[in-house]
């Protein structure tokens, strides 16, 4: 990928995009960054996040954190002003969201003040984290609390659909039960967000979306139509909680995208009690896969339907990382959906053709031990193929290949270079929506910031396309 296109240059940059932008942005965007990433996400904030899972969990007591974190001796006297501390900034956000909540959803009214103040709660609980740095010296905390399903309860809740893929993804909601918020503005435009009920009942509480959007001066009685892009986020990415000042989607308002983005189940809002963003995806092993997949697939088909019914102009999917994952079940599944449902376009970034390679192969999973704790609770490359159904993308897509756009990085061991590569080929994606970075996993999503060629080209394929 090269230089930055002028055409996105002028939007209001985040800190993090002015940084990338800049002359020191080549010197970041390489692999070296990559790997050390890795052994930060894998060594750091996966343990951390582990034993700040279990403080909220514990809400104040200290015997019931220790009934699930193992402490040094050392780090004994500690413990409870750690777990206070959480509890206590748990207590201050909810608070927040609550005020939050009533503003752009109860009596209003819907101030950007009142946004940031939860964004500034939801980082102080977040990186509330890094107190129990020295609990982690002390003694290591395992990353991962693996509750691993064996493979006869996965069959047992997943079979039919496994027989029945046909009907796999089939289960609707009536968009009206589909809730937007009063919007804001701010330097990109206006924000507002989705809550409803989730179709299917593993993804846990409500749903939520923010949906970003250019602001229109003197608008019409009948808006135009506008398309829109519905943009799924990577595992333990959790913009409504960390804020969306890394993300380079946001800007895309400035060139007339509406940008929907779900917040997947298990993170943020709809984190399990007693556990981290995206952690039960990981702890739960296939059978959590199983669940996570289906969930936010039939979800994504949802924001669909409502995207297009809501402005009519033409609705893309797309992903990071697992996002992208998701995206290109969503692609497969969408076969047997309703028009409505069908994306119109994919935009795809670090996507893989296979979420075996990634759980036994890809280096964070690696770096996390899940091979090992599959191997242990009787799972092998072999006994997980027989779910690939319903975890991979099988056979063709639902969207033409001139309409999808996919961003490799060459260095990728996190979803696999080669798995991406395939991807495309099973796909036949033409050579012109392909976009690959001398790069590995988290630097080529970062590079989406310096190099905006792959959005302008989805935005592009958008804009070709007749509104309905």
């Amino acid at each position: 990928m090269g230089g930055v296109p002028s055409e996105l240059s002028d939007v209001a940059l985040s800190p993090l995009e002015r940084l990338l932008r800049g002359s020191l942005g080549h010197l970041i965007l390489k692999p070296w960054f990559d790997a050390t990433t890795l052994r930060v996400l894998t060594r750091w904030y996966f343990p951390l996040s582990r034993a700040w899972a279990a403080a909220l969990a514990a809400e104040g007591d200290v015997a019931r954190f220790a009934e699930q974190i193992a402490v040094g001796r050392r780090a004994r006297a500690l413990l409870p002003a750690l777990v206070r501390r959480v509890r206590d900034r748990w207590a201050a956000y909810q608070e927040a969201d609550a005020r939050w909540e009533d503003a752009f959803f109860g009596a209003g009214p819907a101030l950007a003040a009142v946004e940031a103040e939860r964004l500034d709660k939801a980082a102080a609980l977040m990186g509330s984290r890094t107190l129990f740095v020295p609990m982690h010296l002390d003694r290591a905390v395992s990353p991962v609390a693996w509750t691993i399903e064996d493979a006869s309860s996965v069959a047992r809740r997943h079979g039919r659909r496994r027989d029945h893929p046909e009907t796999a993804f089939a289960e609707r909601m009536r968009l009206d039960d589909i809730q937007a918020s009063r919007g804001y503005r701010h330097a990109r435009g206006i924000d507002g967000w989705l809550r409803f009920p989730p179709p299917v009942a593993a993804a846990g509480n409500t749903a939520w979306a923010r949906v970003s959007a250019p602001e229109q001066p003197g608008a019409k009685r009948r808006s135009p139509p506008m398309p829109s892009l519905v943009f799924a986020h990577g595992i333990g990415m959790e913009p409504e909680w960390w804020g969306d000042a890394r993300d380079p989607f946001t800007g895309l308002a400035g060139r007339g995208l509406r940008v929907i983005r779900p917040e997947a189940p298990w993170h943020g809002r709809r984190r399990l009690a007693g556990t981290y963003g995206g952690e039960p995806i990981l702890a739960r092993g296939p059978g959590g896969l199983l669940d996570f997949f289906h969930a936010s697939a039939v979800e994504i088909g949802h924001l669909v339907a409502w995207a297009r019914t809501t402005r009519g102009g033409p609705v893309a999917v797309g992903g990071i990382s697992l996002g992208a994952l998701t995206a290109q079940l969503v692609a497969c599944a969408a076969r047997h959906w309703p028009p409505e449902m069908r994306p119109d376009a994919l935009l795809l970034v670090a996507p893989s053709r296979s979420l075996t390679a990634v759980s036994f192969h890809g280096s964070l999973s690696r770096g996390l031990g899940v091979p090992e704790a599959l191997a242990d609770a009787g799972w092998s490359e072999e006994t997980t193929a027989s779910w690939l159904p319903l975890l991979d993308p099988i056979g063709e897509p639902a969207v033409d290949p001139d309409r999808i756009v996919v961003v490799l990085g060459t260095f990728d061991d996190v979803t696999l270079a080669e798995g991406g590569e395939e991807l495309i080929r099973d796909w036949r994606v033409p050579a012109a929506n392909v976009f690959r970075a001398p790069a590995g996993h988290f630097t080529t999503s970062l590079g989406l910031s310096r190099d905006a060629a792959p959005l302008l080209r989805m935005i592009a394929i958008l804009e070709q396309t007749p509104a309905e």
